[in-house]
């Protein structure tokens, strides 16, 4: 299964991956350098809306990879 879109923060602290099958669901990996953490999955937008408000990222802080 290969993400349909990934995402960094500016600080590239935080990795995130968006997949389609067979639902909405979002990987989120911390990052330091060149390890990562293992995933967070989040399923559905609105949970990743309220985990992106209590890290306070917003979407003008993410960037395509």
């Amino acid at each position: 299964m290969d993400p349909s879109a990934v995402w960094r923060d500016r600080q590239h602290q935080w990795r995130i991956e968006a997949y389609r099958a067979p639902d909405l669901r979002f990987a989120i990996f911390a990052t330091n350098g060149t390890t990562e953490s293992a995933p967070l999955w989040l399923f559905g937008m609105s949970a990743l809306a309220r985990w992106l408000m209590t890290h306070k990222i917003s979407l003008d802080d993410l960037e395509s990879d």
